[in-house]
């Protein structure tokens, strides 16, 4: 009994992890989950809901669930739906300097002749030049879908595959219902780290945030 109140609990806990869902709860008689009460934001559909539940409990409980059981109630009003950019943006151009052991770098981005521009500083290590490129392409990204503090990043790190080396973006996106999602994207270093590190934090961002317009 202990086991399967245990197992219940973590369905609970995966149900919450899914993206959209504020709660949880199941219904259950003699053992056997007869019903489940979700409830979640305005940002995705219910079906999309539904389905992404079906597949983690699946994938971490090996438990297949009937759709049928599952209910979604929905908040509307003063949650927003998560950014969205309405064409992918393009690397334009980057300025970098250093003053005084402090760089300074400043990523311009192109969305269909719109032109926007962020700039980030800090002391001037090879490691701190990654990051400091890949927060500033942020704050550019943030400028064009008119969000604020939204995308974080995680972080920048260098890796060789193929004997190529690789640049990976992590990028923390940070949805209404303060829901965490870990972005990552990739760019392969072609002889600028700064450009291929702002490209990999486009690679990251494009493929999520445009895709919100079907949520």
């Amino acid at each position: 009994m202990q086991e399967k109140n245990e197992m219940l609990k973590e369905i609970e806990s995966i149900i919450t992890q899914v993206q959209g869902v504020i709660s949880g709860r199941l219904i259950c008689q003699e053992d056997e989950i007869v019903e489940i009460h979700v409830l979640a934001d305005s940002t995705r559909s219910p079906k999309q809901v539904v389905r992404d539940i079906e597949s983690a409990v699946l994938v971490k409980q090996g438990l297949e669930l009937d759709h049928k059981k599952i209910s979604v109630a929905q908040l509307g009003e003063g949650i927003p739906a998560p950014p969205q950019l309405e064409t992918r943006l393009q690397f334009s151009s980057i300025n970098y300097s250093i003053e005084n052991g402090t760089a300074a770098t400043s990523i311009t981005l192109n969305a269909d002749n719109e032109l926007y521009t962020a700039a980030a500083s800090g002391p001037n290590t090879r490691q701190n030049r990654l990051k400091l490129t890949a927060s500033a392409a942020l704050s550019a990204i943030e400028q064009s879908a008119n969000i604020n503090g939204k995308l974080i990043l995680g972080d920048v790190q260098r890796q060789t595959l193929c004997e190529h080396e690789v640049i990976t973006v992590a990028v923390c996106f940070h949805h209404a219902n303060r829901f965490e999602e870990i972005l990552l994207g990739t760019a392969i270093n072609k002889g600028d780290e700064l450009e291929s590190t702002v490209r990999a934090t486009l690679d990251a961002i494009n493929r999520r945030v445009s895709s919100c317009k079907s949520h």
